[in-house]
């Protein structure tokens, strides 16, 4: 997320360049989001996940070893290099939260899927870290050249990864402490009518979102270099902090989510996200917006754990690889949009532009969200009470 475009520019990238590739990185993984869904539910999560980390490996090793623009875009829009997808394993997501589902019961499902993207978040702000590398064998490795290593550092750990995964169960560990959610292991059947139309409704106003999040995050270490003259051994501290920020809120988001429930958790934090959106561009000063930034990155992603935790309790069992690449889908489809847009007005110097219209759509995703779902989400709890 932090090196990838400024990479890009050092190989004479342009901004609307480097915003088209992210953008069809975004439709792209969203279309296959939508095939892995249904593939999981079908055929398993875990040897998916396998071999997705297995592909992204070659694609980290292949960017390290040329600077040929069609190797680096292929690879780009398979392993989703630059899209800052908080430790999700891209277009596989749906695999991931399907598989997660079968071991963790509903009702605490908010709590684990808030671990789990505070688990991302963390291996995110650790690479961020990293990322000041390229500033630090200037001599030994100039210009373009300084960022391959990364490249190679990346390739090793999803081999890693996909070993790790080979290893873990399939299935929950009965008499380990881990016990199957309450609908595991029934056969695929087609959607009920009440899951279909909860199911469209997260599509459509998650629209509003994805072009939120293509606005305001893939292209901000390009826009911090533009607008501060900055390079990534400043810029890589600021989004290391906000990764590990984001880690921490999304533990605290898990804790809200059993308190007052996942989907009103979800829109609080969302709306004070966007009230920050809206002030960010305006910040003439490169620390003050290093924390507006920090602030508004932890409070805004630390809860997509609580997101999806909603999202996999729109349907039963059977169908959550289905919902899950719908929901992904519904927002890496218009967040092809934001980086396209956002890298040409960066390139022209219209750096509060992106961040406006991020902030007003935000709005409109929380509030819709809210009328959506926080009333069900009542319902729900009432009939547990009863």
């Amino acid at each position: 997320m932090v090196d990838f475009a400024l990479y890009l520019r050092l190989l004479h990238w342009t901004g609307s360049a480097i915003g088209a590739l992210l953008g069809g990185s975004f439709v792209i993984g969203a279309l296959l989001s939508l095939a892995v869904g249904p593939a999981s539910d079908r055929f398993g999560s875990k040897r998916l996940l396998v071999g997705y980390e297995l592909a992204t490996a070659m694609a980290f090793f292949a960017t390290a070893s040329t600077s040929n623009p069609w190797v680096i875009g292929a690879s780009a829009v398979f392993a989703g290099f630059g899209r800052g997808a908080n430790g999700a394993p891209g277009c596989f997501v749906p695999a991931e939260l399907a598989w997660l589902a079968t071991h963790v019961p509903a009702s605490r499902r908010g709590a684990a899927y808030s671990v789990n993207t505070a688990a991302g978040f963390l291996g995110m702000g650790l690479g961020a870290f990293l990322a000041v590398a390229p500033s630090l064998w200037p001599d030994a490795l100039p210009g373009a050249s300084g960022y391959r290593p990364l490249f190679l550092f990346g390739g090793v750990i999803a081999v890693s990864i996909a070993a790790l995964l080979y290893a873990t169960p399939e299935q929950p560990l009965h008499g380990h402490g881990l016990q199957p959610s309450e609908d595991n292991h029934r056969a695929p059947r087609a959607l009920r009518p009440d899951e279909r139309r909860r199911l469209w409704q997260i599509g459509l106003i998650s629209l509003f979102s994805g072009i939120s999040l293509g606005l305001s995050g893939p292209l901000i270490a390009y826009w911090y270099a533009v607008k501060f003259h900055v390079d990534p051994l400043r810029i890589a501290p600021v989004l290391a902090i906000a990764q590990l920020a984001a880690a921490c809120a999304a533990v605290g988001t898990g804790a809200l989510a059993q308190k007052f429930g996942t989907a009103r958790s979800f829109v609080l934090l969302q709306t004070v996200g966007a009230i920050l959106l809206f002030v960010f561009p305006f910040i003439g000063s490169f620390h003050l917006a290093a924390v507006v930034w920090i602030v508004r990155f932890a409070i805004e992603r630390g809860a997509t754990g609580a997101m999806e935790a909603v999202v996999m309790g729109l349907v039963g069992a059977g169908k959550r690889g289905f919902a899950g690449g719908l929901s992904t889908a519904s927002l890496a489809l218009p967040r092809a949009l934001g980086p396209i847009a956002a890298g040409h007005w960066i390139a022209e110097g219209n750096l509060a532009r992106p961040f406006l219209i991020a902030a007003a759509l935000q709005a409109l995703y929380v509030g819709f969200f809210g009328i959506a779902f926080i009333p069900s989400a009542k319902n729900s709890e009432k009939s547990r009470a009863g």
